[in-house]
């Protein structure tokens, strides 16, 4: 009877802090520099869409444009699938997962989907609208190192949307095209529904 009871308190628990369905949004400009003396300014725009079922990860679709003042386009899209280990119990939120950076470039020998894994953690300052964290993707199979490293800064004075700032660095080494590395700022938005 009491094991019972625990169990159903457990249950009852992890039911009221789960999430229901949410989406989330973002949008920006990302000022990168792939080591020459330019700064070239790209947008980035991403979805994430999360929901309370066990076991079924949630998904983050992001779009990265990158190029240069030479218009050498190394834009991707990534595909994260991931789950919330940490989410509103603690002042931590944590996700982990998988992504698939997926390439479509003129140089036709690194076309293709890379899988990466990803993290994600941020911690909210207590008394404030601030967060602070970042983001791992690292990876890229037999053909590929990639590492992808972002630290952000979030601001959310409202409820649903708030202001995001931060340093990001993509490093993508290809065996058939060497080395590509841009780093930067970017400044943006995000909605949290």
């Amino acid at each position: 009877m009491k094991s019972a009871l625990l169990l159903s308190t457990a249950l009852l628990a992890s039911a009221a802090h789960a999430d229901v369905l949410g989406l989330t949004a973002e949008a920006g400009t990302y000022a990168s520099n792939s080591g020459k003396n330019d700064v070239d300014l790209n947008s980035y725009f991403g979805i994430a869409i999360e929901h309370p079922i066990p076991l079924i990860p949630n998904i983050r679709l992001q779009h990265q444009s990158i190029e240069d003042k030479n218009e050498n386009d190394l834009s991707y899209d990534d595909y994260t699938l991931y789950y919330e280990l940490l989410d509103g119990l603690t002042l931590l939120n944590l996700d982990a997962g998988a992504t698939f950076r997926k390439i479509d470039h003129a140089n036709s020998s690194i076309d293709g989907t890379y899988p990466l894994l990803y993290v994600s953690a941020f911690l909210d300052i207590p008394g404030t609208a601030l967060s602070v964290g970042g983001e791992f993707k690292s990876g890229g199979g037999s053909d590929a190192d990639i590492t992808d490293t972002t630290f952000k800064v979030k601001f959310q004075p409202l409820v649903f949307a708030g202001l995001e700032l931060g340093y990001r660095t993509v490093k993508e080494d290809f065996k058939s095209a060497g080395m590509i590395e841009p780093k930067g700022v970017f400044i943006g938005a995000f909605v949290d529904f």
